[in-house]
């Protein structure tokens, strides 16, 4: 007789490896709460507002109209 696959024995490396994967990827995925909005950069304020600056002088300088 050969060694049939008994259906409720299961590997448990794959068992143990499929949920440490799971839990990689639901970790990857969940925003952190206390993240801040323009991310983990001090000076990406300071960029935003400089890039705004310089897009309102092209358009004042340009003639200002829509």
């Amino acid at each position: 007789m050969g060694a049939e696959r008994d259906p409720r024995v299961t590997d448990l490396r794959r068992y143990r490896r499929e949920r440490a994967r799971a839990e990689r990827a639901a970790q990857q995925k969940k925003p952190a709460a206390d993240e801040p909005i323009l991310g983990r950069r001090p000076r990406a304020g300071l960029f935003l507002v400089l890039v705004i600056a310089v897009l309102a002088a092209l358009w004042f300088l340009g003639g200002g109209r829509l």
